[in-house]
């Protein structure tokens, strides 16, 4: 049986800080394991990663362009040419998990689940009927979400009115909100 490959998966939508929580990860020393990194970029956001800020080598980013690229035999080989012993995902937020589920393959398993979300359009997005599925989605097999630019969140209403939201979705998820100013709350 092959080696077991811990995957990271970063999940939201478009917009959400999914790419810069990760590139703070990466500037993290502590987050260095030894193992060769593949990163998987499944979308094209505004910020673009910085790999000379990252505090350990043996990164390879690449990117999944479409669905369709998602399967355990496009994996693999990605995987194979980085050489890669461990790896991160910054997952379409307009993609199920599920897809991704079945297009692991069978030694990549799921360590830790991050969902990210936009606290200008988090409640929009809650109340309606298609996004709050997508929402749903991604907050019920993650183990956080961080609501960034929680300044627009930063009331009774709209933090019970998430707390709802995410424990609809999920009894075990920590929610955090997470100011401009770097300082974060805990629901």
């Amino acid at each position: 049986m092959a080696k077991e490959i811990p995957v990271y998966l970063f999940v939201g939508f478009l917009e959400s800080g999914k790419t810069k929580f990760i590139q703070e990860t990466f500037e993290d020393p502590n987050f260095d394991s030894g193992d060769k990194t593949l990163l998987l970029i499944c979308e094209e956001g505004e910020v673009e990663y910085r790999p000379e800020e990252f505090a350990f080598g043996g990164v390879t980013v690449d990117t999944i362009d479409s669905q369709a690229d998602l399967t355990p035999d496009v994996l693999e080989e990605k995987a194979k040419k980085s050489g890669a012993g461990r790896v991160l995902i910054e997952y379409n937020g307009m993609w199920l998990l599920q897809d991704l589920a079945d297009a692991l393959p069978e030694n990549w398993l799921v360590y830790q689940c991050i969902a990210t979300a936009d606290g200008t359009t988090a409640l929009t997005y809650a109340r309606d009927n298609s996004m709050r599925a997508l929402m749903l989605d991604k907050i019920a097999r993650s183990e956080l979400i961080v609501f960034n630019r929680a300044e627009a969140v930063n009331n009774d209403a709209a933090r019970q009115e998430l707390h709802k939201l995410v424990r609809q979705a999920s009894r075990k998820c920590d929610i955090a909100y997470e100011f401009a100013d770097g300082s974060v709350a805990y629901d």
